[in-house]
């Protein structure tokens, strides 16, 4: 595994996570 693949892999997740609590926020 890259480091550009871990930090694509971090990112993902953060983006998904803020959008699941967006998400139920509303």
């Amino acid at each position: 595994m890259s480091v550009e693949m871990e930090g694509f892999d971090d990112y993902f997740l953060c983006s998904v996570f803020d959008y699941l609590v967006g998400h139920e926020s509303k």
